[in-house]
């Protein structure tokens, strides 16, 4: 693969940002309710922000694409005072780089699904290394930001029982899985006939 341009850059950053503006409104929604919020909201964004993802390595076309987004996105955590999320979605962006490191892994939706839904059940762990490591980190930046303590004893409650975990980390997968599968049609019906990729 041939070197980063500055149209690259400029696409994968724009495109980076739109993703995270896109996460960052489903977030607002469905803080709205409590069990919204803790079991669905990933998988949300995974099924809204595959087309974008999937648009995105398919018009770069080049490595470390996820990883520079998902490290924009530990940075978007870092500012909002979850400084222990930038080095976790850095190494996620790791493992999904691995994942699409074979040649040609761009142009396959197969390979940049594979990457999403890795992205997908691993972005799980935005929610657990809180409770498990950085406890009192999270719950003074949590209260500081406004929240109500009830949202905290929500937040527990999902995030400390097996079964939630793991029904939550299937929604991740299944919502990632339909958002691939609904980027590849879009791919083939829309972005390829419009010159986009």
């Amino acid at each position: 693969m041939n070197r980063f341009t500055v149209k690259d850059v400029v696409t994968t950053v724009i495109l980076s940002v739109l993703l995270i503006v896109i996460q960052l409104v489903i977030n607002a929604v469905c803080m709205l309710n409590h069990f919204v919020s803790m079991t669905m909201t990933i998988g949300i964004i995974c099924f809204v922000c595959a087309p974008v993802y999937m648009l995105m390595l398919r018009r770069v076309a080049k490595h470390f694409v996820t990883f520079i987004y998902l490290t924009l996105v530990g940075l978007m955590y870092l500012i909002m005072g979850d400084w222990f999320l930038l080095p976790y979605m850095v190494i996620v962006g790791a493992l999904c780089e691995i994942v699409l490191w074979k040649e040609g892994s761009y142009q396959s939706c197969r390979k940049i699904s594979a990457a999403w839904m890795l992205q997908g059940v691993l972005y799980t762990g935005i929610n657990l290394l809180p409770l498990w490591f950085f406890w009192e980190d999270f719950e003074k930046n949590v209260l500081a930001s406004g929240m109500p303590r009830d949202y905290i004893e929500s937040y527990v409650g999902y995030y400390s029982r097996p079964l939630w975990i793991l029904a939550i980390v299937l929604i991740n997968l299944v919502c990632a899985a339909l958002g691939c599968l609904l980027a590849g049609a879009l791919m083939k019906k829309h972005f390829a006939k419009a010159g986009v990729l």
